[in-house]
């Protein structure tokens, strides 16, 4: 009896204090899809542009469906390479897609230094795929993919949300110049001054938008350099002890704007997407919650205590039997 309880005892310590924190983290065979949908509002037309069809020159009111895919790619120890890879479909196809391969910290969930020989990592910093099982009501540091520059996540309270207790997000910047040379490769680094005369008809800009544009427009060089902002407002609603995000929305703008000396002078909207986590995508994330977090309390509370307990008891019970033996 007395081995049997040191045996259950030591058990239970090696659940509680070795398997219980190497499942507490983000897991090696994640292959995860997350769908959403919104509309896209307003997009400019890179290629009615090139050819200067003007009529056609911004795509307005397109519904649109994203398929997101999250995989863990490769793990050592804590760290882990994880792929996010989205596509916005329209109507007719695809209309933007993007891949990204982060290095992470498997317990934070903030981005570390690539670990690995892949040299698609992109260089990041704080929470890039997701937040950490045990999260907590406070603010946590994002990272604006946009400008390539560091934000703030802030806890805004709590909130029952499709059934589960959670903790609600948010995250919002700009309008701050865009960075990512992939997002500023989908428009024109400048355009001839012709070009912008001609567009401004598309535009949609207010009289004293086309009144300032015109007060400008003759003192830039030909053709006029160009660049552009983002701005967003994100909303994420976080199972807090398993992680899990349960639900997601966000607001994404992009602006053209021409710079007169130092100052930037906005112009124009060119790209406005809204979109959210489509009924079904939610109710998967809820079922990933649920099973995520009992998991964690039969592993992480039931099975360790109740081993711990069981072996206390059986050690006493074992002494017991011992003295009572030796007494006869």
């Amino acid at each position: 009896m007395l081995a049997i309880g040191a045996v259950a005892a030591v058990l239970g310590l090696i659940v509680l204090l070795v398997v219980v924190p190497d499942r507490a983290q983000f897991p090696d065979d994640v292959d995860r899809m997350r769908y959403y949908e919104g509309e896209l509002a307003l997009m400019l037309d890179a290629e009615a542009l090139a050819t200067m069809d003007l009529a056609n020159v911004f795509v307005r009111d397109v519904p649109v469906t994203i398929d997101r895919s999250i995989q863990t790619l490769e793990v050592d120890g804590n760290k882990a390479l994880v792929s996010d890879e989205s596509v916005v479909l329209g109507p007719t196809g695809p209309i933007l897609s993007s891949e990204d391969i982060y290095a992470i910290d498997r317990k934070t969930m903030e981005h570390i230094e690539n670990f690995t020989e892949d040299d698609r990592v992109i260089d990041r910093e704080g929470l890039v795929v997701g937040f950490p099982i045990g999260t907590d009501p406070e603010d946590y540091v994002g990272f604006n993919g946009g400008t390539l520059a560091p934000n703030t996540i802030s806890f805004v309270g709590e909130e029952e949300h499709e059934g589960l207790s959670t903790y609600v997000f948010s995250a919002a910047s700009g309008p701050d110049l865009i960075a990512d040379p992939e997002l500023l490769a989908l428009f024109p680094s400048q355009l001839p001054k012709a070009a912008i005369e001609g567009l401004v008809p598309a535009l949609g800009l207010s009289s004293e938008a086309v009144a300032t544009l015109g007060e400008i427009l003759p003192t830039l060089p030909d053709p006029v350099p160009l660049t552009y902002s983002y701005s967003y407002q994100t909303n994420y609603w976080v199972e807090p002890d398993s992680g899990v995000l349960v639900d997601y929305n966000k607001l994404e703008s992009r602006a053209v704007a021409v710079k007169l000396g130092d100052q930037m002078v906005p112009v124009a909207e060119i790209m406005h997407l809204e979109y959210s986590q489509t009924a079904d995508s939610v109710a998967d994330a809820v079922g990933d919650a649920t099973d995520a977090r009992s998991e964690l309390f039969w592993q992480g509370k039931v099975l360790p205590y109740a081993l711990l307990a069981g072996g206390v008891l059986a050690v006493i019970l074992g002494f017991i039997l011992w003295w009572r033996t030796a007494a006869s």
